[in-house]
Formats: structure tokens, C-alpha cells, sequence
């Protein structure tokens, strides 16, 4: 080295900062002091120059003669390095990293030390808060109570325990860690090779879950919710899995109890024997049958089971269509009801009371008919008879007497409550045995008495009210009533009339009184259920049309707006998928609670069924009222819900109608918000949109695309196109991009742009994926062997599991080796559940498939997702190509590009070149494959482009515009 040399290293060392570099001679004195060194400990040159290099230890350290041994060390081996504490000039302490090396003459004499300190304070600090944080998340996991938490390596042993583990299974972590986890599994399971069945389906899936009996160290068992999730490291790696484990044995227990109770409920019914209770399906057929519709009607079940039940009706009914008719009045109003002759199994009629409820699924579609039927023949011959012996004996005043005898008996034994007063005096002048046992009071003990005298009030009030209408008015009055009795608060069906006696001056009341309890009560549920969402309570899609029809209809004779708003949660499929169907429920039963309590007495909240409600907001006057509401709805929603010890947070989507401009129907609001929701979702959910007239234009196309699409697969009408990609001497073709094109029989040819969101849409885009992939590879395969085909994959069908299976069927079938099979994905792909995507793309990868990212430059562009995958191809969008002329930055992101690619060793095609000018820059700027209508046009198998040439390129230049 010369003087030069040593010059410059000199400065070199000097000038470093972040170092600390100075030389000791043998004994420890420090020899020379740089910038970094002053920086580091404090000291001026002039301060230490000179002053043995122990004064940077501890005096602890000193009087142990640490300083000493780290020269001996270097001296001995040549060098010395540690860490520790070091002290500068003030006495502050700083975490060293330290390496002294020695320094040797020619003669191999140790000269010196060369020093080197450099201050890792914050480094370590950051260490520390690292395993701080990592310490935390451990004591979280091993701190939860609620769940078996643990990890088991890739053949099934268990490598850790938490305390929920311990807790639901008995075993503690000395016990446990080390053992392989098929002991929580019984005997008959582990022949089965139950637990390395369930590994192997989290190895190929990702995931397994179930529910199943497992065991304690105890040996009792429990019901658990198992899940077990495959875990690799960054390369793709099996390194073990995630098992958790949570007793759900209470709410095994729980919904065991529910079953019992509608079993229960179910044989009460099947049991009732004074009505007949059966199901009629949408159509009329008899669904059940039981003891009491047996006994009225004659038939056994197995006889009348898929009968329809006009066979009740009689001939004159049935030609009427009294049936159908009578169906149908109960499917638009919710309910028929009626009295009339109905016909047994042996042709005998009897007098029926009848209700029939229409029965909808929580999705409002019409499950069937709920048909109560109640023989009355009795109580109606019993008022016939009495009719029939009034009038006797009015027409011959002979036969009173007898007739009187006749009549007591008849009364007596009415089934109905009889309680006959005197007009004037209101004495009671007979009781018959039912209404004695209603009172609780006999015949001899109240004869001459009035009904106040021992009779509670509230029902003698009840009869009064009747008695004294009826002596103000002629004819029969009814009434039904709740009443406190004898018996408790019973439902009281009344009627009273006035009976003359054979002269103006005996005239009596006639009250006949039936409890009705039981039967209103079995009204009431099925009225219930038929009308209200079993899991919330809220109305249902039945109960939510008549009040959006009534709302219309009042809204409209006052002038007044009636607003449709149907809502949809954000994130609860996630919630659900994750935490269980019973988690799902208790946040569907919190969610409705919420947007109840920010709505008027007057609105209308109703669930659809899944996550989704709608509203009817009647009485508005103007657009904002609604845009208000909506507004508190999505607020009401936005904190976080406590839900069986979980924190869980939704957002809400909503969609808003007004009845205004011809938006009169119910069905036609509902379809509008509809559509107004499905915006408000694509354009960034949580929030609200108003429909417009655009939506439903829109709509309407999607729905003539989406049909005529269906036929369009059906007949074979879409058809590839394939455009040739070469390289950069431009002389041969070595791959074709597959272009979707769809030959409409009227509207001629269909771009991709306008048919495949609708497929993505309505999930069409898996068969039409799969039609592509097939058909591609099939043509491939006749091609030279240094030619591929690149097939496009939509984003959605990374949602079908079955995406790996059809790609590696395609190849099998066609026999197109998998290295000529290109699939383009775009960055939505990465963004969208990035782990399984990523894993997909590794099993494509797998199969030898090339993988290349389509328009990249474009969208959310991130060098994250080449660190995450190694992509074999990066296509340049072809906006930044037709650009690169006039913008300097589309060059510019061109050559970041190109100069990222070779890095990382991918190869860049670039799109939509379509001049020379183009082709000869983009080479300059290092792409290495070329595409667009420069070289040629996508054209079908059969015509497409096979050689290059000039005549074929002046051709191309000329060609008339094909969109792609």
C-alpha cells in the first residue's frame, strides 16, 4: 500500500460516524481516536489519547481484569468479540457490540489492537419489546379459559398446552406435551384412524372442522367443536398444525332440550282429539293427520296422507271451487276462517268451524297450510233445538208443560254455558251444568239472586254490557272477551238475546258463554309463526308486505312518501364461518335489537332471512327523512357487539326506494332497494345509496345478458380467440393469449367487457372458466411443442375449491404438457384472501403451470406480491404503452418495471403494441415478449395468425379495430 493509500484510508476511518475505530498499542493504550469513536463515547482525541482503553469498562469489570482478558484473547487467537455495557466520558451506559483484533508486524509480533465498538442500544431495546410482545401474545393464548389452545407437530404429537386445554381436557402440559393427540379420540375412533384421517384433510384442504364426541384424562366424555388448522411457514412448508377444541356439551345439551320440547309439542298436537290439527302442502295435499282429525273425520292417517283436501267439501262445493278458493283467500290474507258443512270418510256431514293459516319459510316462501277444524254438529243441533221448541211451543200453548221438561233437559246438557235472567228484575232463572261449573256455584244456590250477588265483577259487568245491548236492540249480540274467573284469566266467548214469553210482560235474557282459551291460544301460535322470524321475532316477509301495502296505500290518500330500505350486514359470513352458527344467531338476535331501537313506533323492521332485513319507513315528507335513517341505522351498527365473550364487528349496507315517480307496487319497491343495495355493496359497503332509474336499466341489461349467456353456453355460442405473443427478435410466434368472444345470433359479436361481469356475477364464471381452460388446452395441444396457450382466471373462481382440479383435469384430457399452459391473474387475486389464493397458486405451480400477473402498473401494483409468489411472467398494462410516447412517468414506470424483472430474473411481456415505433423502444427499455395488434389480431383456432411476415404486419396495420 502506498502513501496515497494510506492517506485515504486514513480519512476513510475518520470520517466514519456510526462506528467507533481507534488502534490500542500492546498494552492497551489507546493510539489514535476517529469521528465515530468521539461520537459513540464522548471523548475528544486529545481526552484519550494516551489513557489505557479501560476506562470505557465498568469499575466492576476493571477489578475483574475483563479488559485484560479480552487483549490476551486477541493476542492468543487473533480476536475478541462481545457485547455488553460500556461507559462513555458523562458516565452513561450504551449496549456494545465489540471486536478487537491484533495487529502483527512482518515477523508475526503483535504491534497493536484495531478496535471496532459499535452502540446497539436501540437495536437491543427493540429486541426486548420483541420478546415483551412475544411473551404477551403466549400468556394470551395460554390464558384463555374458554378454548383448548394448543399445537401439534406434523405427525399429530402436541408441542404446547394452555390453560383452556388443561380446563377441557384434565390433563396439564407435563402430562400432555410429547403424547400424540389421538388420545382424546375413543378406542373405536383411533381403529378407525379417525385422527390421522382428520390431519391428513387440514393437510390437503387447509382445514378441518366437526363436532364429535372426545375424552377427558378422566375418560368422561364431551361434545366439542373441533378445528384443526394446517400451518406452514413462509415457503409453503407443513411445520404443524393449530388445534382448537371447545366444549359445546351445554349447547349439545340445549338444543337436545329444544328438540325434545317440539317433539313434545308435536305429540300434544298429535294428541289433541277435540280438534282436527293437519298441514296441507301449497297445493292442498294433506302433509299429517292427528288423533282428533281421526276421530272427526273417520280417516286414518295412511288413508288420507297425500290426499287433497277438497275430499271434505262436498260435490256442489268442490264444483264452486269453495276449496281452492278458500286456499287462496288464506294465502293473500294470512288467514281463512269459517263455519259450514264438511263430509267423513263415510259420507256423514258435520257442522265444522274452520281456520286455515298460511305457513311461510323465514324467506317468505310459501311452506304450506296450517288447518284447524272443529266439530260444532252439537252445539248447532243444541240451538236448533232450542229455535225449533221456541217455536213449538209459541204455536200450541197445549203442550208447554211437556215441552218445558224438554227444554230443561236440552239445556242441561248444551255444551255451551246457558244463564237465563229475567228482563226486569235480572234474576237468574236458570243455570245449566257448564255454566255452574264456570261460576263455581250451583243452580239452588243462586236461584233468584242477580249475577252481581256471586258473580265476580268484572265478568258480571261482561254479561251486563251484553244483556242490557240486547234489550236495546233486537237480534243476537256477541262478544269475546279475557276475564278473570274461578279458574283463572280465561278467554269468554258471549252472546245474549231476547227471548219473549207468551205474553209482552215475560220476557227473559238468553246469555250462551263458551271458553275459548285453548283454542285462541292455538290460533295465536300459529298465527305467530306464520307471521314472525322464528330466530329474531321480528315480522316476517309476510307480515312485512301487508304493512309496506298498507303504508302505500294510507300514504297515498294523504300525499305523504313511503320509503323501502333492505339492509344487508358487512362481514357477518366471516363472523359465522369463524365462530360458529350459535355465535351467528346470538349477533342476528343483537343486531335486530340495535335497529329496532333507532326506529319510530310507526316503521316497520322485518328480517329476509340469512343477515338481511328490510324497512318500511311510512308518513315521510321529503328524500332527506329516509337518507336520515339510514344514516342512524349504519351508526347504530358501527360499535362493537359483545357476544358470548367475543368482540365481533359488522357494518351494514343499505338500499333505499321512495314511492314516488310511478314506484307503486310493494314488489316493485322491494326490487328497486334491492338494486340500490347491490350498488351500495359495490361501492364500498357500509353505507347507503338511493336507486335511480340508471340501476335499473342496468338491471335489466344483466338479466337479458345473464339469459341470453345461460343459452349462449347451452348452444355452444362462445367461442376463443387467440392472439400470438413473440419475442423480442420478432420473427416467431411462441405463445397465444385465449380471448373469450361470444357470437350473439342478433347482436352479433360480444366482447368480453360486457358479458363476463354478469358471469362473475351470477357465478356462471366457474362453468365458463372451466369451458375456457378445456378448450384451450385441447387446441394446444396440436400445436407446435414450443408453443403455449395463456388462459385469463377471474378472481371468483379462486372461491371454488375445485379450481386446482380442473385445471390439472384440462391437461389430462387434451395432453397438453402442463409447462405449455400459461394462467394470467390479476392483483385482486392477491388481495382478496391472500393466504388460500397464494396456496392455490402454489398447487398450480405444483403441476408445472406458469403463473403471470396481468396488468401490472395498474390497481393497488405492490412489490409485496412478487416477494409473496414467484410469478414466472409480469404483463405490462397496455395503457402505460400507449402512453410512453407523450408521458414521461409511463416511460418511466416502464423502465422501473423492465429494470425490477430482470432483478428478479421474470420475464415482462408487453401488451397493445401497435406500431414498429413501439416495438423498437419497448426492446431498448429491456422487455422481453411482445403482443398486440402490431403482430396480429385475436382470431379463431382455425385462421389464426401462424407465421410472421411483412406482408402479414402491413396487413394487421390496416386491419379495421377489434376490441379486445
Amino acid at each position: 500500500m502506498n502513501e496515497n493509500n494510506d492517506v485515504m484510508y486514513r480519512l476513510l476511518v475518520q470520517s466514519v460516524v456510526d462506528y467507533a475505530i481507534y488502534m490500542l498499542e500492546p498494552d492497551g493504550t489507546v493510539a489514535n481516536w476517529n469521528a465515530g469513536a468521539e461520537r459513540a463515547k464522548g471523548y475528544l482525541p486529545e481526552e484519550i489519547i494516551g489513557k489505557n482503553f479501560s476506562c470505557f469498562y465498568s469499575e466492576e469489570d476493571q477489578q475483574k481484569g475483563v479488559p485484560q482478558r479480552s487483549l490476551a484473547t486477541a493476542r492468543e487467537v487473533g480476536r475478541f468479540e462481545t457485547e455488553g455495557w460500556r461507559y462513555r466520558k458523562d458516565g452513561s451506559a450504551f449496549w456494545a457490540h465489540v471486536i478487537i483484533d491484533a495487529v502483527y508486524d512482518d515477523d508475526g509480533a503483535v504491534v497493536g489492537f484495531a478496535k471496532i465498538t459499535r452502540d446497539c442500544t436501540e437495536q437491543q431495546a427493540q429486541l426486548a419489546e420483541q420478546r415483551a410482545q412475544e411473551q404477551k401474545f403466549r400468556l394470551l393464548v395460554e390464558g384463555v379459559t374458554d378454548y383448548a389452545i394448543y399445537m401439534l407437530d406434523p405427525d399429530g404429537y402436541v408441542v404446547n398446552w394452555n390453560e383452556g386445554a388443561r380446563r377441557a381436557k384434565g390433563y396439564t402440559a407435563d402430562e400432555i406435551v410429547g403424547k400424540h393427540f389421538s388420545c382424546f379420540y375413543s378406542t373405536q375412533d383411533r381403529l378407525a384412524k379417525l385422527p390421522e384421517t382428520n390431519l391428513k384433510t387440514a393437510l390437503r384442504t387447509g382445514r378441518f372442522e366437526e363436532q364429535g364426541w372426545r375424552y377427558r384424562k378422566d375418560g368422561t366424555s364431551f361434545w366439542a367443536h373441533v378445528v384443526i388448522d394446517a400451518v406452514h411457514d413462509d415457503d409453503g412448508k407443513l411445520i404443524g398444525y393449530a388445534k382448537i377444541t371447545r366444549d359445546c356439551t351445554e349447547q349439545q345439551r340445549l338444543l337436545r332440550e329444544q328438540r325434545e320440547r317440539e317433539q313434545v309439542f308435536r305429540l300434544l298436537v298429535e294428541g289433541v282429539t277435540d280438534y282436527a290439527i293437519y298441514m296441507l302442502d301449497p297445493k292442498g295435499h294433506v302433509v299429517n293427520w292427528n288423533a282428533g282429525a281421526h276421530r272427526a273425520k273417520g280417516y286414518t292417517a295412511s288413508e288420507i296422507v297425500g290426499k287433497h283436501f277438497s275430499c271434505f267439501y262436498s260435490a256442489q262445493d268442490r264444483f264452486a271451487c269453495l276449496p281452492d278458493k278458500n286456499l287462496s283467500i288464506a294465502q293473500s290474507a294470512g288467514r281463512f276462517e269459517d263455519q259450514g258443512w264438511r263430509y267423513r270418510k263415510d259420507g256423514s256431514a258435520f257442522w265444522a268451524h274452520v281456520v286455515i293459516e298460511a305457513i311461510y319459510t323465514e324467506e317468505g316462501k310459501l311452506l304450506g297450510f296450517a288447518k284447524i277444524t272443529r266439530d260444532c254438529t252439537e252445539v248447532r243441533e243444541y240451538e236448533q233445538q232450542i229455535l225449533r221448541a221456541k217455536d213449538l211451543a209459541e204455536q200450541n200453548s197445549q203442550k208447554m208443560a211437556s215441552l218445558s221438561t224438554f227444554l230443561d233437559t236440552i239445556i242441561a246438557n248444551i255444551p255451551s254455558c246457558v244463564i237465563v235472567e229475567d228482563v226486569v228484575s235480572r234474576e237468574v232463572l236458570l243455570l245449566n251444568s257448564k255454566a255452574e261449573q264456570l261460576l263455581g256455584v250451583k243452580m239452588k244456590e243462586v236461584s233468584g239472586k242477580r249475577l252481581a250477588d256471586f258473580m265476580p265483577s268484572e265478568l258480571c259487568s261482561y254479561f251486563a254490557q251484553l244483556a242490557t245491548a240486547a234489550q236495546r236492540n233486537e237480534g243476537v249480540h256477541k262478544n269475546e272477551q279475557m276475564l278473570r274467573t274461578r279458574g283463572g284469566e280465561r278467554i269468554i266467548n258471549a252472546s245474549a238475546s231476547i227471548i219473549h214469553g207468551n205474553d209482552t210482560h215475560n220476557n227473559y235474557v238468553l246469555l250462551i258463554a263458551d271458553d275459548v282459551t285453548d283454542q285462541r291460544a292455538a290460533d295465536a301460535r300459529i298465527h305467530h309463526m306464520a307471521h314472525h322470524d322464528n330466530l329474531t321475532s321480528l315480522p316476517n316477509r309476510v307480515l312485512f308486505s301487508q304493512r309496506l301495502n298498507e303504508a302505500l296505500r294510507n300514504d297515498f290518500d294523504t300525499g305523504k312518501q313511503t320509503a323501502a330500505l333492505c339492509l344487508d350486514l358487512d362481514n357477518f359470513k366471516n363472523v359465522n364461518d369463524a365462530l360458529g352458527h350459535q355465535v351467528g344467531d346470538d349477533l342476528l338476535r343483537a343486531v335486530a335489537s340495535r335497529l329496532r331501537g333507532v326506529l319510530r313506533e310507526q316503521d316497520t323492521l322485518a328480517r329476509n332471512g340469512g343477515d338481511e332485513f328490510s324497512i318500511v319507513l311510512p308518513g315521510l315528507t321529503q328524500q332527506l327523512e329516509a337518507e336520515a335513517v339510514a344514516q342512524r341505522l349504519i351508526e347504530a351498527i358501527r360499535p362493537t357487539f359483545s357476544v358470548d365473550g367475543h368482540n365481533l364487528s359488522v357494518g351494514l349496507s343499505i338500499g333505499i326506494s321512495i314511492a314516488a315517480g310511478g314506484l307503486t307496487t310493494p314488489d316493485e319497491l322491494l326490487r328497486c332497494a334491492d338494486m340500490a343495495l347491490y350498488e351500495a355493496k359495490r361501492n364500498g359497503r357500509n353505507r347507503f345509496e338511493h336507486f335511480s332509474s340508471e340501476m335499473g336499466e342496468a338491471a335489466s341489461k344483466r338479466r337479458m345478458i345473464e339469459t341470453d349467456l345461460r343459452e349462449a353456453m347451452t348452444h355452444r355460442h362462445l367461442k376463443l380467440y387467440y392472439q400470438p405473443i413473440t419475442n423480442g427478435e420478432g420473427q416467431q410466434i411462441i405463445s397465444y393469449e385465449a380471448l373469450m368472444r361470444w357470437h350473439h345470433p342478433r347482436q352479433g359479436l360480444i366482447m368480453p367487457l360486457d358479458f363476463i361481469p354478469v358471469a362473475e356475477e351470477t357465478g356462471l364464471i366457474h362453468s365458463l372458466g372451466a369451458f375456457a381452460l378445456h378448450e384451450a388446452c385441447r387446441e394446444a395441444a396440436k400445436w407446435p411443442d414450443h408453443q403455449s396457450v395463456a388462459v385469463n382466471l377471474s378472481p371468483l373462481q379462486f372461491k371454488n375449491s375445485s379450481l386446482v382440479s380442473v385445471v390439472e383435469a384440462a391437461l389430462k384430457e387434451s395432453g397438453l404438457a402442463p409447462h405449455r399452459l400459461e394462467v394470467e391473474i390479476t392483483e385482486s387475486v392477491l388481495l382478496d384472501n391472500t393466504l388460500v389464493n397464494i396456496r392455490i397458486l402454489q398447487k398450480l405451480k405444483k403441476l408445472g403451470v406458469r403463473i403471470a400477473l396481468d396488468d401490472f402498473g395498474t390497481g393497488y401494483s405492490s412489490l409485496s406480491y412478487l416477494r409473496s409468489f414467484p410469478f414466472d411472467k409480469i404483463k405490462i398494462d397496455k395503457s402505460f404503452i400507449n402512453d410512453m410516447k407523450e408521458s414521461r412517468e409511463a416511460l418511466a414506470i416502464i423502465r422501473a418495471i423492465t429494470g425490477m424483472s430482470r432483478s428478479l430474473d421474470i420475464q415482462i411481456t408487453a401488451e397493445g403494441v401497435e406500431n414498429s415505433e413501439q416495438f423498437e423502444q419497448l426492446k431498448i427499455e429491456g422487455c422481453t415478449l411482445f403482443q398486440g395488434y402490431y403482430f396480429g389480431r385475436p382470431q379463431p383456432s382455425e385462421t389464426r395468425l401462424k407465421l410472421f411476415g411483412v406482408n402479414e404486419k402491413q396487413e394487421t396495420k390496416i386491419r379495421p379495430a377489434i376490441l379486445e
